[in-house]
């Protein structure tokens, strides 16, 4: 967030904090963190649509502003922020020599802060949890995506040790051998992602760039004023973002996205032909703003068309949570680099990666029956009227989505005959598996 600041984004103040537990250095005696309340709401929240709708036709594009804003210092290494006197021998936060844009706001940070070892919790959950492990900081790429295989390699060899751990995953002990055999084909890939990315584009320095970027701009995420005469444009544009707890640095092919802010407006919930609410149609304007790309920057404009990089930007992600997943994803999504990297061969290179035929096609049919479950399981979430992690926001709503759980469980062979049934001890907590 020191970060963010420095590069003007709106983001709540740290009033005070203290990471330390020795009573000497810290009263409290657990770290801790105070920061200012800000007034308002997300944007997930019900809103005066039509009242506010001249500001929030401008609000997808002061966002994605602010991701530029974001992006622009070129950060030295691959990993996560920290401040200099947690991590003393670790890397300058900036490429050296670089004249960032406002240095008068940067300098001062960049001596406060570096480049450590990667955060994110995606990198620390169980079976991926021993220290030693290599999470950086790293110079390139290819040692990022090389060091998430070596863990995701570890969690292979523990859950083989102990099967019993599976329950609490999408994967068998078949899958493992077949995850096994993609890591490999990843491994392959690591040496060419960068030259992949540096071709994708006429901006090579720019897509190769080190950045750090918020990595979920979504309505939960971004918070508004409460609505005011005073405020009701103005304020508008200086939406607050929340929640940066996994932001972590990368190159900005991969760190782009397009943020998901379209619906500000809550649905109203129509009953689907098996009789569960399945259907939203959304109250707000079927011509609610999307933000225009095409009027953006030479880079910008380029990261949203190349073909191939939302699946590079998938790849580690897919890596790291294979055993936890299966490896339908990750597998159907090499098979689409191959597929364009083929068309394309034209601008890549010859493919380093080699699938026989039958690999295509079992690769496609693993895709296929995990968005069959993924829909049945959303389906269920919004018969149960709790987000896809089973999450219930209103406490009077509790009692009420148990039962209904319980009649879907008597149910779930016939409606959903072979998947697993979703919500299970474990089944959603994905920093738990």
């Amino acid at each position: 967030m020191t970060m963010a600041q420095a590069v003007n984004i709106h983001v709540p103040r740290v009033l005070a904090w203290n990471k330390h537990h020795d009573p000497v250095q810290n009263p409290v005696r657990s770290p801790y963190i105070l920061m200012e309340d800000v007034k308002g709401t997300t944007l997930d929240r019900p809103h005066d649509y039509f009242q506010r709708s001249k500001a929030i036709n401008k609000l997808p594009d002061k966002v994605i502003e602010g991701m530029v804003k974001q992006m622009v210092p070129s950060l030295s290494r691959l990993g996560s922020i920290y401040f200099a006197e947690d991590f003393p021998s670790s890397s300058p936060l900036l490429v050296p020599g670089q004249v960032a844009a406002n240095d008068s706001e940067m300098q001062p940070v960049a001596d406060k802060l570096r480049i450590g070892p990667i955060a994110d919790m995606l990198w620390w959950r169980p079976f991926h949890d021993e220290p030693h492990l290599d999470r950086g900081p790293w110079d390139t790429l290819e040692d990022c995506v090389r060091a998430a295989v070596l863990i995701e390699r570890r969690a292979i060899e523990r859950h083989r040790a102990d099967p019993s751990s599976l329950a609490y995953t999408r994967s068998t002990l078949n899958d493992l051998d077949t995850i096994e055999r993609l890591l490999n084909k990843v491994d392959i890939l690591a040496p060419h992602l960068q030259h992949a990315i540096e071709r994708a584009s006429p901006c090579p320095e720019r897509f190769t760039q080190n950045v750090f970027v918020h990595p979920d701009i979504c309505p939960e995420n971004v918070m508004i004023p409460p609505s005011t005469s005073e405020n009701v444009v103005e304020d508008m544009l200086h939406p607050v973002m929340i929640d940066w707890e996994n932001t972590v640095v990368l190159p900005f092919a991969i760190q782009f996205y397009k943020p998901s802010l379209v619906i500000f407006e809550p649905c109203s919930l129509v009953p689907g032909p098996t009789g569960w609410t399945s259907v939203r149609e959304s109250s707000a304007p079927s011509d609610a703003p999307w933000p225009d790309y095409d009027e953006m920057s030479p880079e910008i404009r380029q990261v949203t068309r190349a073909a191939m990089l939302p699946n590079l930007r998938a790849l580690l992600p897919l890596v790291l949570r294979a055993c936890a997943d299966g490896p339908a994803g990750l597998w159907w999504t090499l098979a689409r680099i191959k597929v364009l990297w083929d068309r394309d061969q034209h601008i890549y290179g010859p493919c380093p990666l080699t699938f026989e035929p039958e690999e295509m096609g079992q690769a496609q049919r693993a895709m296929d029956e995990l968005q069959d479950e993924v829909e049945v399981s959303e389906l269920l979430a919004t018969r149960l009227g709790c987000s896809w992690e089973g999450f219930v926001e209103e406490e009077d709503d509790y009692e009420e989505a148990l039962r209904e759980l319980e009649n879907a469980k008597k149910d779930w062979d016939k409606d959903a005959p072979g998947q697993l049934f979703p919500f299970r001890e474990g089944g959603y907590a994905d920093f738990l598996r």
